[in-house]
């Protein structure tokens, strides 16, 4: 499929090549209740090139008041007079004129601005939370990618690294963090005057200030760091598990990486409102509540993973990211998918039971391929032209692709070399900006390996390949091609990956042609890809398909390869390459399945076959089909959590659960609504009447596992009416956990009565809804059948608010995505093209063109398979 736009991408212009700065004295002083700031920053650097009359730093929204420039020479500095100071929105820029040629050499720029604090939740932005019934208020701020130009005239880009140093004006008596300890504070007018000890070299995006209503606990890592986890004072209690995260895995990666964490203190916040996951900020990182807060009570096992492994992934940016930064954007999946891959190593590391790398073989690698699978993906390293693109590459491709092939990597290198090459690149790199070459001749000059020739299409090349296998009684053909999800599309690709074959002994090690040829001893026990390391699919021919299942069946294949094999199979059948039927029956083969990543796997194919092609009538004819599928593991695990449970097991059975009750089993369904009542009877015992109607409060604790509360809230919201819907929304309304609000959204949008579908849409826009939670909210209506094209409509007549409240968030620019997935019918192409072509921009144009994309591969797959696909389930 090819989709021709007017783009409007042109190269971004960069400042790094015209001036250099080393050091930027800042003072802001922020004023709180009129959401504005004002400062004064010096910026010390380097002029380079050619001789002109201006100087040019990144600004956006600023005004820059006053101008002062020096030339430093050896004989004395010599003041320069600043003409003109011109403001260019379009190009983000504010440009000093002189009617004085400006050679190279040292200078010194000071300059005065003020700005306007928004709640687009990057540059300067409140966080609101409520105390006693009084809402307060948090200032933090986020510069990831090119936000810092929003608050301070700079040369907003990776490479312009330089030492910061920070005086901040900020209310008295309130916490003031930023990226090191403070050096000295003083009491002015019932402010805060706080002046921050200098910053290592670093990137402008890394720069971050948080002051407010904020309590903390403290401990310490092995060599003394103090490391301190805050929150809101009713959340400060829940910073416990994540403090404890934090410390170890400093220790962790102080010994792996070889290089100590090289700032005194690692703070980590938690803001209730934040765009992202959590940014890693040298030294004051900052999270969604979401993703650092737990509590032992109320939050599921998911969620305490989770927890787990962001923090792991944002202490992995201390090193790989800060320390070491890329050079450009291009190269974004040097520190976005190295930290993906990481977070599972170190917390792999701390909990070895979870069996992390199995789950990464599903949250990570399978998502990656489904979207890889696009023809409107892009490559690992891909090239920015336009600012606004920046933030549409931070995506599963740079995240979780990046984590994938540098999985390939490590199996590739062998941990310990791996492992020793990452500490000589990290040492002679620290403080610079390096491009993803450097990591692999790092890797080369330590291993001996040749990392380049084997990685370089990896990252450079988009897409993967699929291996065509054919197994006869002695010999097995081989061939790769580039795997396209869409079966009508025209594209001619002819790229060849070295693909680590992962087999047995008896194969080669690398296909990097076209085809080849093996003699196998016992080629009926092949399995290529062997732990799912490698990024590729495999298909073989159906004679082998039937042996693979008979081996699957009688317990002879790992999970990891039993859910390689499985997912390899549902996607060739949805690019049209295999039977849908025939991968259906296959599922047969694993009636005694008992893993839970493999269940993950099992419930996904479930779900895109409903999602795509289920009408009422293939829902019901489907139900009876998944309560047999999952009885032995229902009846296995029961509902109640006992002392013989795994850890998998105890991930396994919301998701058992879930299927059964989805499938309308009688004792799951009614134990949902039994359990309801419950919570909504212990909710009512616990509200203090005397108390503000507003105030937020924790769950009332409850005695059964938290991990299933998502399936009975989403089960009554299903099958119940307003009553519910009340009851749900007094809930949400009422928790100050933000775990907990995103379940009860997910409920709160799963109803089937139009009149609720349009409640539900009518609190997005109310304070109901953090802005941070829209796209929840907005994703989880356009999942819920009855709701999509209600949801669709008020999309359209709701763009003009989304785009002035979410406009800079990146869960904006995924509106085409979110919409397009749930769709499979011609019809809805057109008014998909028809609302989003006009609106088009650099930003929502990558979006745009994936949404398409699946929108065509889902029709296809349903208009191609869906009568079939009936008669299956009829038949079982």
């Amino acid at each position: 499929m090819s989709v021709k736009i007017y783009s409007m991408t042109k190269d971004v212009k960069r400042l790094f090549g015209q001036f250099q700065p080393t050091k930027y004295i800042l003072d802001i002083v922020v004023d709180r209740d009129n959401m504005t700031f004002s400062g004064m920053v010096i910026v010390s650097g380097t002029r380079s090139g050619r001789p002109s009359n201006r100087l040019t730093f990144h600004q956006n929204g600023l005004k820059i008041t006053s101008c002062h420039l020096v030339k430093n020479e050896k004989q004395g500095d010599h003041e320069i007079n600043v003409d003109r100071i011109n403001h260019h929105k379009k190009f983000d820029e504010v440009r000093l004129h002189s009617s004085q040629a400006l050679h190279s050499g040292q200078y010194t720029v000071k300059m005065e601005f003020s700005g306007v604090i928004s709640r687009h939740m990057n540059g300067i932005y409140p966080c609101f939370f409520e105390k006693g019934g009084v809402e307060q208020k948090i200032i933090a701020t986020q510069f990831e990618s090119h936000h810092a130009r929003e608050v301070f005239p700079c040369v907003d880009e990776p490479e312009a690294k330089a030492v910061f140093e920070l005086t901040l004006t900020s209310p008295a008596g309130e916490a003031v963090l930023s990226n090191t300890p403070i050096k000295n504070q003083k009491t002015s007018n019932k402010s805060f005057i706080t002046k921050f000890q200098p910053t290592p070299r670093m990137s402008t995006y890394l720069l971050a200030f948080v002051f407010g209503n904020l309590e903390f606990k403290q401990a310490k890592t092995k060599n003394g760091v103090v490391v301190r986890a805050y929150a809101t004072p009713d959340n400060v209690e829940f910073t416990k598990f994540a403090l404890e995260i934090a410390v170890k895995c400093l220790d962790f990666y102080n010994e792996y990486f070889g290089i100590d964490y090289p700032l005194d203190k690692c703070d980590l916040i938690a803001l209730p409102d934040f765009a992202s996951g959590a940014m890693e900020n040298w030294g004051c990182i900052t999270f969604r509540e979401y993703a650092m807060l737990l509590d032992p009570n109320n939050s599921t096992l998911s969620t305490k993973q989770y927890v787990a492994l962001v923090v792991a992934h944002e202490l992995t940016h201390q090193w790989f990211g800060n320390l070491v930064t890329m050079r450009w954007w291009t190269d974004l999946w040097l520190n976005e998918g190295f930290a993906s891959w990481m977070e599972y190593l170190a917390i792999d590391h701390l909990f070895p039971d979870w069996q992390l790398w199995t789950q990464f073989a599903v949250d990570e690698q399978q998502q990656a391929l489904k979207l890889d699978a696009l023809e409107n993906t892009h490559p690992i390293e891909v090239p920015v032209h336009h600012p606004d693109e920046i933030r549409t590459i931070f995506d599963t491709i740079s995240y979780s692709k990046g984590a994938s092939v540098i999985n390939m990597l490590h199996d590739y290198m062998g941990p310990d070399a791996f492992r020793d090459g990452l500490r000589h690149y990290l040492q002679t790199y620290k403080y610079k900006n390096t491009d993803t070459v450097d990591l692999w001749t790092s890797l080369e000059e330590i291993s001996g390996k040749p990392v380049n020739e084997f990685m370089h299409k990896w990252t450079s090349l988009p897409g993967f390949p699929a291996l065509e296998v054919n197994v006869d009684e002695n010999k097995v053909s081989i061939e790769q091609s580039r795997f396209f999800a869409n079966p009508k599309h025209k594209k001619i690709d002819y790229s060849l990956w070295p693909v680590p074959l992962l087999g047995d002994q008896d194969t080669v090690s690398t296909l990097a042609t076209k085809s080849t040829s093996l003699e196998i001893i016992n080629p009926q026990i092949l399995k290529l890809n062997q732990g799912q390391s490698g990024f590729y699919r495999v298909t073989y021919n159906a004679t082998h398909v039937q042996t693979l299942g008979q081996l699957i069946k009688k317990g002879r294949i790992s999970p990891l390869d039993r859910l390689g094999i499985l997912t390899d199979l549902f996607e060739t059948a949805k690019a049209g390459k295999y039977d849908t039927v025939d991968t259906l029956n296959f599922l047969k083969n694993f009636a005694h399945e008992n893993n839970y990543a493999v269940w993950d796997s099992i419930a996904s194919l479930i779900g895109s076959v409903r999602l795509v092609m289920g009408d009422d009538e293939l829902r019901k004819v489907m139900k009876p089909f998944v309560r047999k599928l999952v009885t032995p593991e229902l009846n296995r695990l029961g509902w109640e959590r006992n002392s013989n449970d795994s850890h998998f097991d105890l991930l396994l059975r919301p998701i058992i659960l879930g299927l059964a009750a989805s499938a309308d089993d009688t004792f799951v369904v009614n134990q949902c609504k039994k359990l309801f009542e419950q919570i909504v009877n212990l909710e009512a015992k616990d509200t203090n009447p005397e108390s503000s109607t507003s105030e937020k409060r924790p769950l009332p604790n409850m005695h059964f596992d938290p991990d299933l509360r998502g399936i009975v809230y989403g089960t009554v919201a299903r099958l119940g009416g307003a009553k519910e819907f009340n009851k749900l929304l007094s809930l949400h309304n009422k928790s100050r956990l933000s775990e907990e609000r995103t379940s009860l959204a997910a409920a709160l949008t799963g109803f089937k009565q139009p009149s609720l579908v349009e409640r539900a849409l009518a609190e997005i826009t109310t304070k109901t809804v953090r802005l941070q939670d829209v796209s929840y909210w907005i994703a989880y209506s356009f999942m819920n059948r009855h709701a999509r094209d209600l949801t669709w409509e008020w999309m359209q007549i709701n763009w003009g608010w989304l785009s002035e409240n979410l406009g800079t968030d990146l869960a904006f620019y995924r509106m085409p995505m979110y919409s397009a997935r749930v769709f499979s019918d011609k019809t809805f192409i057109k008014k998909f093209r028809d609302f989003f072509l006009p609106k088009m921009s650099p930003a929502l144009e990558r979006s745009y063109k994936q949404g398409l994309e699946i929108l065509e591969i889902q029709t296809d797959w349903k208009i191609r398979d869906q009568k079939e696909v009936k008669s299956f389930f009829k038949n079982q």
